[in-house]
Protein backbone atom coordinates (compact mmCIF):
# COMPACT_ATOMS: atom_id res chain seq x y z
CA UNK A 1 0.00 0.00 0.00
CA UNK A 2 2.05 2.94 1.24
CA UNK A 3 3.02 5.12 4.19
CA UNK A 4 1.36 8.43 4.91
CA UNK A 5 2.36 10.32 8.08
CA UNK A 6 0.68 13.32 9.62
CA UNK A 7 1.94 15.40 12.53
CA UNK A 8 0.22 18.35 14.18
CA UNK A 9 2.36 21.01 15.82
CA UNK A 10 1.26 24.10 17.79
CA UNK A 11 1.30 26.38 14.74
CA UNK A 12 1.20 23.99 11.76
CA UNK A 13 0.86 20.45 10.55
CA UNK A 14 2.67 18.34 7.99
CA UNK A 15 1.53 15.44 5.86
CA UNK A 16 4.25 13.24 4.37
CA UNK A 17 3.87 10.43 1.85
CA UNK A 18 6.19 7.98 0.19
CA UNK A 19 6.55 7.50 -3.58
CA UNK A 20 6.04 3.77 -4.19
CA UNK A 21 2.84 2.46 -5.74
CA UNK A 22 2.36 -1.30 -5.70
CA UNK A 23 -0.38 -2.97 -7.70
CA UNK A 24 -0.85 -6.51 -8.98
CA UNK A 25 2.72 -7.41 -7.89
CA UNK A 26 4.20 -4.54 -9.92
CA UNK A 27 6.09 -1.61 -8.42
CA UNK A 28 5.64 1.86 -9.85
CA UNK A 29 7.41 5.10 -9.06
CA UNK A 30 6.87 8.26 -11.09
CA UNK A 31 6.55 11.97 -10.22
CA UNK A 32 2.93 11.91 -11.47
CA UNK A 33 1.97 9.20 -8.99
CA UNK A 34 1.97 11.20 -5.77
CA UNK A 35 0.02 10.25 -2.66
CA UNK A 36 0.02 13.65 -0.93
CA UNK A 37 -1.31 16.82 -2.57
CA UNK A 38 -2.37 20.31 -1.63
CA UNK A 39 -5.87 20.96 -2.95
CA UNK A 40 -7.10 24.48 -2.20
CA UNK A 41 -7.11 24.88 1.59
CA UNK A 42 -6.61 21.15 2.16
CA UNK A 43 -3.66 18.77 2.25
CA UNK A 44 -4.78 15.29 1.33
CA UNK A 45 -2.75 12.11 1.80
CA UNK A 46 -4.24 8.75 0.89
CA UNK A 47 -3.49 5.04 1.01
CA UNK A 48 -5.43 2.04 -0.22
CA UNK A 49 -7.03 1.17 -3.55
CA UNK A 50 -4.96 2.97 -6.18
CA UNK A 51 -7.90 4.04 -8.36
CA UNK A 52 -9.70 5.55 -5.35
CA UNK A 53 -6.51 7.44 -4.47
CA UNK A 54 -6.24 8.80 -7.99
CA UNK A 55 -9.83 10.05 -7.91
CA UNK A 56 -9.45 11.66 -4.49
CA UNK A 57 -6.08 13.24 -5.13
CA UNK A 58 -6.61 14.40 -8.73
CA UNK A 59 -10.34 15.01 -9.36
CA UNK A 60 -12.08 15.71 -6.03
CA UNK A 61 -12.96 19.29 -5.21
CA UNK A 62 -13.36 19.56 -1.41
CA UNK A 63 -16.16 21.78 -0.11
CA UNK A 64 -15.42 25.39 0.77
CA UNK A 65 -15.67 26.13 4.48
CA UNK A 66 -17.79 29.06 5.55
CA UNK A 67 -17.16 30.97 8.79
CA UNK A 68 -19.58 28.74 10.74
CA UNK A 69 -17.76 25.59 9.54
CA UNK A 70 -14.51 26.89 10.99
CA UNK A 71 -16.08 27.01 14.48
CA UNK A 72 -16.19 23.19 14.61
CA UNK A 73 -13.81 21.57 12.12
CA UNK A 74 -14.59 18.02 13.27
CA UNK A 75 -18.27 18.57 12.48
CA UNK A 76 -17.32 20.18 9.14
CA UNK A 77 -15.39 17.02 8.21
CA UNK A 78 -18.29 14.76 9.19
CA UNK A 79 -21.13 16.84 7.71
CA UNK A 80 -19.59 18.26 4.53
CA UNK A 81 -16.17 16.85 3.63
CA UNK A 82 -16.93 13.12 3.98
CA UNK A 83 -20.24 13.27 2.06
CA UNK A 84 -18.47 15.18 -0.74
CA UNK A 85 -15.70 12.57 -0.81
CA UNK A 86 -18.20 9.69 -0.90
CA UNK A 87 -20.15 11.38 -3.69
CA UNK A 88 -17.01 11.71 -5.82
CA UNK A 89 -16.09 8.06 -5.32
CA UNK A 90 -19.67 7.02 -6.13
CA UNK A 91 -19.70 9.11 -9.32
CA UNK A 92 -16.60 7.22 -10.46
CA UNK A 93 -18.26 3.88 -9.62
CA UNK A 94 -15.74 2.98 -6.96
CA UNK A 95 -18.06 2.25 -4.05
CA UNK A 96 -20.56 0.01 -5.89
CA UNK A 97 -18.12 -1.93 -8.02
CA UNK A 98 -16.29 -3.78 -5.26
CA UNK A 99 -16.85 -7.52 -5.27
CA UNK A 100 -17.69 -9.43 -2.13
CA UNK A 101 -14.26 -11.10 -2.10
CA UNK A 102 -12.30 -7.83 -2.18
CA UNK A 103 -12.84 -5.36 0.62
CA UNK A 104 -12.70 -1.67 -0.25
CA UNK A 105 -9.58 -0.16 1.30
CA UNK A 106 -9.22 3.56 1.72
CA UNK A 107 -7.39 5.54 4.37
CA UNK A 108 -7.14 9.30 4.08
CA UNK A 109 -5.45 12.04 6.08
CA UNK A 110 -6.95 15.45 5.46
CA UNK A 111 -5.37 18.60 6.86
CA UNK A 112 -7.42 21.76 7.11
CA UNK A 113 -6.42 24.91 8.95
CA UNK A 114 -3.42 23.13 10.48
CA UNK A 115 -5.54 20.28 11.89
CA UNK A 116 -5.40 16.67 10.72
CA UNK A 117 -8.37 14.33 10.37
CA UNK A 118 -8.16 10.61 9.59
CA UNK A 119 -10.86 9.02 7.46
CA UNK A 120 -11.15 5.24 7.31
CA UNK A 121 -12.67 2.86 4.73
CA UNK A 122 -16.04 3.15 6.47
CA UNK A 123 -15.76 6.97 6.20
CA UNK A 124 -15.55 7.47 9.96
CA UNK A 125 -13.62 10.59 10.97
CA UNK A 126 -11.03 10.32 13.76
CA UNK A 127 -8.61 12.63 15.56
CA UNK A 128 -5.50 11.78 17.56
CA UNK A 129 -4.85 13.60 20.81
CA UNK A 130 -1.12 13.01 20.33
CA UNK A 131 -1.19 14.75 16.95
CA UNK A 132 0.49 11.73 15.32
CA UNK A 133 -1.06 9.90 12.39
CA UNK A 134 0.15 6.97 10.29
CA UNK A 135 -1.80 5.14 7.60
CA UNK A 136 -0.97 2.52 5.00
CA UNK A 137 1.10 -0.62 5.32
CA UNK A 138 4.01 1.30 6.85
CA UNK A 139 1.83 3.47 9.07
CA UNK A 140 2.32 1.46 12.26
CA UNK A 141 6.11 1.49 11.84
CA UNK A 142 6.01 5.25 11.35
CA UNK A 143 3.77 5.79 14.38
CA UNK A 144 6.07 3.74 16.58
CA UNK A 145 9.03 5.78 15.41
CA UNK A 146 7.20 9.07 16.02
CA UNK A 147 6.29 8.01 19.56
CA UNK A 148 9.93 7.05 20.12
CA UNK A 149 11.01 10.59 19.20
CA UNK A 150 11.80 10.35 15.49
CA UNK A 151 11.10 13.26 13.15
CA UNK A 152 8.48 12.60 10.45
CA UNK A 153 11.25 12.13 7.88
CA UNK A 154 13.08 9.67 10.14
CA UNK A 155 9.80 7.85 10.81
CA UNK A 156 9.19 7.53 7.06
CA UNK A 157 12.70 6.11 6.57
CA UNK A 158 12.10 3.58 9.35
CA UNK A 159 8.81 2.57 7.71
CA UNK A 160 10.61 2.15 4.37
CA UNK A 161 13.17 -0.16 6.00
CA UNK A 162 10.40 -2.40 7.33
CA UNK A 163 7.69 -2.19 4.68
CA UNK A 164 8.37 -3.25 1.09
CA UNK A 165 5.50 -1.09 -0.15
CA UNK A 166 7.12 2.14 1.10
CA UNK A 167 10.02 3.95 -0.58
CA UNK A 168 11.71 7.33 -0.99
CA UNK A 169 11.51 10.00 -2.10
CA UNK A 170 9.12 11.38 0.48
CA UNK A 171 6.77 14.22 -0.39
CA UNK A 172 6.09 16.67 2.47
CA UNK A 173 3.34 19.29 2.50
CA UNK A 174 3.05 21.87 5.31
CA UNK A 175 0.02 23.85 6.37
CA UNK A 176 -0.05 26.65 8.95
CA UNK A 177 -2.87 27.30 11.40
CA UNK A 178 -4.89 30.40 10.67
Amino acid sequence: MTTIIGVEYANRCIVLGDSRVVGDSKIYSHPDMVKVVTNGNFIIGAAGDVRALQVILHTWKPPVAIAKDKENLFQFMIAKVVPSLKQQLTEYGLLESKSADKEFELYVLIAFNGNIFEIDSDFAVSRSESGYYGIGTGGDYALGALYAGATPEQAASIAALNDSKTAEPFIVETQYKK
